[in-house]
C-alpha cells in the first residue's frame, strides 16, 4: 500500500494517532532542553503550575494540581514527592483537612521556575515556530477551542480559578 493511498482506517490518518506522535516529539525535545536543569517534563509542569496558581493567589492542594495539569493524582503525588526531595517544594498539611497537602514552592523552587521557563519557552518556540507565527496562532486557537469544548480547566490559554471553574 502506498503512503499517499492509505485507507481512512489507517492509524496514520487518525488525528489522535498523529497528535500522540506530535505530543511525544515535543516532550522529547522539552526533556532534552530541561535535562541540564535536572528536571523532567512532569516535574517542570508541576513547578510551573504551582508557581502560576500561587501568583494567581491560590494555595494549591495536590488535588488542585492534578485538576489543573490533567495528571493522575497518584502521579502528581509521586512527582511532588520527588520535587520535595530536591528541595523545590514543600507540602504542608492543610489546616482543615488532614488528608490534603498544600503545594508551596521553596525559594529554590522559585529560582528553578525562573530558570526553567525560558528554557522551555525556547524549546517550544523551536518546535512549533517552524509553523510560522500565523499558523502557530491558528493552532493555539484550535487547541483552546477543543479544551473549552471538553470543559477543561484551561480555557483560552488560561487556567480557570477554582472558584469560577463551573461557570467557565
Amino acid at each position: 500500500m502506498e503512503f499517499n493511498r492509505l485507507s481512512d482506517t489507517s492509524p496514520v490518518r487518525s488525528f489522535g494517532f498523529r497528535l500522540w506522535h506530535v505530543q511525544h516529539a515535543f516532550v522529547r525535545r522539552l526533556e532534552a532542553a530541561l535535562l541540564p536543569l535536572g528536571l523532567t517534563h512532569m516535574q517542570y509542569i508541576m513547578l510551573r503550575a504551582a508557581n502560576h496558581l500561587a501568583q494567581a493567589g491560590e494555595q494549591p492542594t495536590q488535588a488542585r494540581m492534578a485538576e489543573v495539569t490533567g495528571a493522575d493524582r497518584m502521579m502528581v503525588s509521586k512527582v511532588l514527592r520527588l520535587l520535595e526531595g530536591k528541595g523545590l517544594v514543600v507540602r504542608p498539611k492543610h489546616p482543615d483537612d488532614a488528608r490534603a497537602h498544600h503545594v508551596v514552592l521553596t525559594e529554590a523552587g522559585r529560582r528553578m521556575v525562573a530558570q526553567a521557563v525560558p528554557v522551555a519557552m525556547q524549546a517550544q518556540a523551536a518546535f512549533f515556530g517552524r509553523l510560522g507565527p500565523e499558523r502557530m496562532e491558528h493552532l493555539g486557537g484550535i487547541l483552546d477551542e477543543l479544551l473549552q469544548l471538553e470543559g477543561n480547566p484551561i480555557v483560552l490559554g488560561h487556567i480557570v480559578a477554582a472558584t469560577t471553574r463551573g461557570e467557565a
